[in-house]
């Protein structure tokens, strides 16, 4: 059984893990509700970088394009355009079945997805998802990856019994 560390001393929580992005998607679809939907980011202004099929699967699972900033902390000016300093428009596009997840997952290993009610407002987004990897040791070769989660009680309430289910977990607190 695979081992996760859960860990929520700060104001979000995060699971450091070391799976496959299979996994990664079984682990994300434990926090879609049934009545919500699960939008990933991308950089619109990156969208020519990618092949065609990338290009459509983005484009065609479009629900909203702003310049939203929705991650935990301050924005990095890197992300902004740097002629005028206005924020990138963001494509969020919908990912619901596995392989779905898992394509979003290969199109940005760094992933950052929100979840939301079926049919509402952007801003009524209640879970934030993001993706990191840290260096665990000095010599950089070694990655520790998380997946972080905003909603911290709603993990607690819904989603820690399913993932004692099927995963090996220590609770940090």
């Amino acid at each position: 059984m695979m081992n996760l560390e859960i860990n929520l001393k700060r104001p979000y929580g995060v699971i450091k893990h070391n799976m496959s992005a299979e996994n990664i998607a079984d682990l994300i679809r434990l926090f879609i509700e049934k009545d919500s939907i699960i939008l990933f980011s991308f950089y619109e202004r990156n969208l020519h970088l990618f092949d065609v099929s990338t290009q459509n699967f983005i484009s065609e699972r479009c629900v909203f394009v702003n310049s939203e900033w929705v991650l935990p902390w301050k924005e990095s000016i890197p992300h902004w355009n740097e002629s005028n300093q206005t924020p990138p428009k963001i494509m969020w596009f919908s990912a619901m079945q596995k392989e779905d997840i898992i394509k979003a997952i290969d199109i940005d290993h760094f992933f950052r997805c929100i979840v939301i009610k079926k049919g509402s407002d952007f801003k009524q987004y209640f879970n934030v998802l993001f993706h990191q990897e840290y260096y665990s040791s000095v010599d950089e070769k070694d990655y520790e990856y998380y997946l972080g989660f905003t909603n911290k009680d709603l993990f607690f309430d819904n989603y820690l019994d399913e993932v004692n289910k099927r995963f090996e977990v220590s609770l940090i607190e």
